[in-house]
C-alpha cells in the first residue's frame, strides 16, 4: 500500500473514532427503542443475505457486488434520528453481521472493509451535524441525505485514487454503487417520514429492500449471454457457494458434466436459468448449480444441454441430482450425480462394444 493511502486510511479512521467519542448527545428510551428496531432490520437483512439472497449475490459478484451493500436503508435514518454514539454503534454491529457476505470466498481485505465502514461513520456524523442545526427540518434532512450520498463514496474514491489511478476512482463514483445508494437513501427518507408521523411501518423497509434485490438479480440473470467464455469458479469457491445455496433453498439442483471443454462451459452459460453458478469439479469436469430449481426442471435443462453438446460436437455425459429428491446437502447430490455419470459412461461403452462393425 502506498504511503499516501496509509495516511488517508489512518486519518479517516482516527477522525471517525474521535468524532464519535467527542459526541455527548443524550440517549433516551425512545432512542434505544428505535435503535433496536433499525438494528434488528440490519441484522435480519444480513442473515437473509447469508442464507438465501446472499448466495445469489455471490454467484454474480463481479457484476452486482453492490447489491449486498444496502445497509444505508437503516444507517441513514439512524444518523438522522439517533444520537451519534448510538448510530455509530448500529453501523459497527451491522458491519460485523455483513462481513461474512463480503468475505464469502476468504479473499476480502479486512483493512479495506474497516476503512469503508469508517467512511460510513463519518457520513453518519456529518448527517447528524446537519440535522441538528437550526432551520426547516425538511430542508435539513434533504441536505443530510445529499451529504450522506457524498461523504462515504468520496472518501472511498480518494482511497482508490491514492492506491491506484484517478480513472479507477472515477469508475467507482460512476458505477452502479451510486444508484444503489440513491435507492437506500430514498427508502431511508420514507422511514424518517413514517417515524416522524408516528406510522409504525418501518419494518416494511426490509421486504422492500429484498424485493429490489431480487428484481435486480432477475434482471441481471435474464440479460442475453454473449458467446464469450463464461467465468468458471474454482472447485473450492464453487463448493462453498453451492453448499450455502443448497442449505438455504428448499429445492436446488446440481448438473454434472464430465468434461471441461470450453464449448461445454459456453453451452451451460447460455442455458442458465436464474441464479446459477458454474464451477470446475474434479480433474476434468464441470458442475452447474441451480438455486430454487426442482429436479424435474433440472432434468429438462439437462436434456437440452445434452442436445446442445451433441450438436456442438462435444462428447460428454450429463447427470442431475436434486434436493430433496436425492439428498439434503451438496455432498449427497454430488455423489448421486457422480454415480449417474458412471452409469451413463458404462452404458455408452457397452453400446459401442455391441455395435456391429461395418
Amino acid at each position: 500500500m502506498r504511503p499516501t493511502t496509509i495516511v488517508l486510511v489512518l486519518l479517516t479512521e482516527l477522525a471517525a473514532v474521535t468524532w464519535t467519542v467527542l459526541s455527548r448527545s443524550p440517549i433516551t428510551g425512545s432512542d434505544l427503542g428505535l435503535g433496536a428496531l433499525l438494528l434488528s432490520l440490519c441484522i435480519a437483512h444480513s442473515v437473509y443475505l447469508q442464507r438465501s439472497e446472499g448466495v445469489r449475490h455471490m454467484l454474480s459478484r463481479p457484476r452486482i457486488a453492490s447489491l449486498s451493500d444496502m445497509l444505508g436503508t437503516w444507517t441513514f435514518p439512524a444518523a438522522v434520528l439517533l444520537p451519534v454514539p448510538l448510530a455509530v454503534l448500529l453501523v459497527i454491529i451491522a458491519s460485523v453481521f455483513q462481513w461474512p457476505i463480503r468475505n464469502f470466498d476468504s479473499r476480502a481485505v479486512v483493512y479495506r472493509y474497516v476503512y469503508s465502514q469508517a467512511a460510513v461513520v463519518l457520513g453518519v456524523c456529518v448527517v447528524h451535524l446537519i440535522v441538528t442545526r437550526p432551520g426547516p427540518y425538511a430542508a435539513l434532512v434533504l441536505g443530510a441525505a445529499a451529504a450522506y450520498l457524498v461523504v462515504g463514496p468520496v472518501l472511498i474514491c480518494c482511497a482508490v485514487i491514492a492506491s491506484s489511478t484517478f480513472s479507477d476512482g472515477w469508475k467507482f463514483l460512476t458505477s452502479s454503487n451510486q444508484s444503489n445508494e440513491l435507492i437506500t437513501v430514498g427508502i431511508g427518507l420514507c422511514e424518517i417520514i413514517m417515524w416522524r408521523l408516528g406510522i409504525p411501518l418501518l419494518w416494511l423497509s426490509l421486504p422492500a429492500v429484498i424485493g429490489i434485490q431480487r428484481w435486480a438479480l432477475r434482471s441481471e440473470s435474464s440479460r442475453k449471454i454473449d458467446n464469450a467464455l463464461p467465468t468458471v469458479m474454482t472447485e473450492k469457491v464453487w463448493s462453498t457457494v453451492a453448499r450455502e445455496v443448497i442449505r438455504a433453498c428448499t429445492t436446488a439442483s446440481v448438473i454434472r458434466v464430465d468434461t471441461d471443454d470450453p464449448a461445454a462451459a459456453r453451452s451451460i452459460a447460455q442455458m442458465q436459468a436464474g441464479c446459477d453458478a458454474l464451477g470446475a469439479v474434479g480433474a476434468s469436469g464441470l458442475a452447474v448449480l441451480l438455486a430454487d430449481c426442482p429436479g424435474t426442471n433440472a432434468e429438462s435443462l439437462a436434456l437440452r444441454l445434452r442436445s446442445a453438446l451433441a450438436s456442438g460436437g462435444v462428447t460428454a455425459s450429463v447427470a442431475v441430482a436434486a434436493k430433496p429428491r436425492d439428498g439434503q446437502v451438496l455432498e449427497d447430490l454430488l455423489a448421486v450425480a457422480e454415480a449417474e455419470l458412471i452409469t451413463r459412461d458404462a452404458a455408452t461403452r457397452s453400446a459401442k462394444s455391441l455395435r456391429p462393425e461395418a
